[in-house]
């Protein structure tokens, strides 16, 4: 669920390439898996997707994201995300070249399994949607200086549901189902937009926030007001930034 449609096609696209010139040898089942859950996957499964960055404290995103630098960015916990909410976590890749080995690697994986266990459909078919779900995580060479990290979560498409999506839950690193979280919608830059509400916090724990930077450019009214709101919370680290924006 990106509001830029192109992010994938670009993935997608490069995918298929590296598909068709593929390097490894491939018997006719896997393949047909592949391509599948390629041309399958999108119309029944949504990820849902959050865009976040290791650099916190650069020009273009103060510019593009903080109202040019008058806003504030949030430093979270991956580790966190992952081991107590069970949401999937990647860096995303500018490199073409490692996504054409990606798809290489991806199915000689699935050759491989299909070579030890030629009956294991479902096994194949799970194996190839999780190939072709990591396509979110690769993206254009031109947008490198975001150093994007992405943190997603499953959802299905269910008409009967209130905003016609369901999430079913996940997995901890350690492999132990994590609840369902509630499907929501609110009104955004680009329209109507459904989202999955992550926990911040638990009562007597770690906060997924740990840091929060103020913008270049904050006003001094907005800044008293941040910290005096932060500083109730002592594990939250607060900083400025000094860019230079203009």
């Amino acid at each position: 669920m990106m509001n830029d449609k192109s992010e994938y096609i670009y993935a997608r696209s490069r995918f298929v390439e590296a598909y068709q010139n593929r390097e490894v040898w491939v018997e006719e089942v896997p393949r047909l898996m592949a391509n599948f859950m390629l041309n399958s996957h999108e119309p029944s499964t949504v990820m849902m997707i959050g865009c976040l960055t290791e650099e916190r404290d650069d020009v273009g995103m103060w510019s593009r994201y903080a109202d040019s630098g008058k806003g504030c960015v949030l430093g979270l916990d991956a580790n966190w995300l992952a081991e107590r909410i069970g949401v999937a976590i990647r860096k995303v890749s500018y490199d073409a070249e490692y996504l054409r080995e990606f798809v290489n690697s991806g199915l000689a994986m699935l050759q491989a399994h299909y070579e030890e266990a030629p009956t294991d459909r479902e096994g194949l078919r799970e194996l190839a949607a999780m190939f072709v779900l990591d396509l979110y995580a690769f993206k254009d060479p031109r947008f490198c200086s975001e150093r994007e990290v992405r943190v997603s979560r499953l959802t299905l498409t269910d008409h009967a549901a209130e905003f016609g999506l369901v999430d079913f839950g996940g997995h901890d690193i350690h492999g132990y189902a994590t609840p369902a979280l509630s499907v929501k919608q609110r009104r955004g830059a680009y329209g109507a937009t459904r989202f999955v509400e992550l926990p911040l916090w638990e009562l007597g724990e770690t906060p997924l926030i740990r840091s929060l930077g103020l913008g270049p450019s904050i006003t001094r009214e907005a800044e008293a007001l941040v910290k005096s709101t932060a500083e109730q919370y002592s594990e939250i680290a607060l900083w400025n930034s000094d860019v230079p924006l203009r």
